[in-house]
């Protein structure tokens, strides 16, 4: 591993595979699921704003929510998609996103499910990693016989263990200190509002 990304994978196969079995000889049962959490220093973030007419008459449901959210997210991939230069051209894979505010009739909406309107919109951050980052990570849990649960960020997956949803009123940085990457998340109006990485960590601590 270096700064969050795989460059060995039989060695950190190995690695997994010596820390799986000795999680499983302590809980006594076999594991078979595993969620990541991926790092990477080539981390791409996109803000997207969209908006879709619905019909008054009807409740909005989650499905209507969800479709709304995936829609902002393919905006983002095709955005980042036009802005990468012809020779840096690599596919990129969503691994996380959050939805900074909802918006009823043009107005900010806490939550949007079961409310009537003639329009609902949303601001989304889309996190972005190279696809060859998301391959290694899916081939180190295959190769150790896990089958892949989900796949987040890890300053998502920080964020929502040390920073809860009441405490992202208040405008609080956070930064995850791990060995190859440090992982930012910025909080603003009670919403994540930015995703970084920095490839500075722990080893270079060690180093000095």
């Amino acid at each position: 591993m270096l700064d969050g990304q795989i460059h060995d994978i039989e060695k950190v196969t190995d690695i997994v595979k010596e820390v799986k079995k000795l999680l499983e000889k302590k809980i006594g049962m076999q594991l078979k699921k595993a969620a990541i959490a991926a790092a990477g220093r080539v981390l791409k973030t996109r803000q997207i704003s969209i908006q879709k007419e619905i019909d008054p008459l009807k409740p909005i449901h989650l499905n209507m929510i969800r479709s709304l959210e995936i829609e902002a997210i393919q905006m983002a991939q095709m955005q980042l998609d036009e802005e990468m230069p012809a020779e840096e051209k690599t596919p990129y894979y969503c691994v996380g996103y959050d939805v900074i505010n909802y918006y009823l009739n043009n107005y900010v909406i806490t939550s949007l499910e079961g409310h009537k309107g003639n329009l609902i919109g949303a601001d989304v951050l889309a996190t972005f990693l190279p696809h060859t980052v998301v391959d290694s990570l899916y081939t180190v849990i295959n190769q150790v016989g896990l089958e892949v649960e989900s796949l987040t960020l890890e300053p998502i997956a920080a964020i929502n263990i040390a920073i809860p949803k009441d405490l992202r009123l208040l405008n609080l940085a956070l930064v995850d200190i791990g060995a190859g990457t440090s992982d930012i998340a910025i909080t603003k109006n009670g919403s994540v509002t930015a995703y970084a990485m920095a490839p500075i960590a722990g080893d270079e601590i060690t180093e000095l």
